[in-house]
């Protein structure tokens, strides 16, 4: 797609747009190189969707990273309220402002 796009191949551009089924306005179909790669890739490959998808697939759950980064940021005793508070992501416990 980038080498078709960049290198002004209109055709096998065009073929590659129809195979990945991106639909384009026409404003963008009258587009060359940069412009239209990026109207092309915003299409294809959202960066907004594909990043949170991401994050949520790589990134613990808070009830899961609490527990290692807890001591990290919390600088007072290991033992307590406040400390076992964030360790087990309780609601009912203090309120922790970093």
């Amino acid at each position: 797609v980038f080498d078709a796009i960049m290198n002004f191949k209109k055709e096998e551009a065009a073929k590659l747009i129809e195979k990945l089924d991106i639909k384009l306005d026409s404003e963008d179909k009258d587009k060359e190189g940069k412009p239209l790669l990026k109207a092309v890739m915003r299409r294809w490959l959202p960066a907004g969707d594909a990043l949170l998808q991401m994050i949520t697939i790589h990134l613990p759950s808070p009830v899961t990273a609490q527990k290692y980064r807890c001591e990290l940021l919390y600088e007072g005793p290991p033992d307590d309220e406040a400390a076992i508070g964030i360790k087990n992501c309780d609601p009912k416990g203090p309120l922790m402002m970093y």
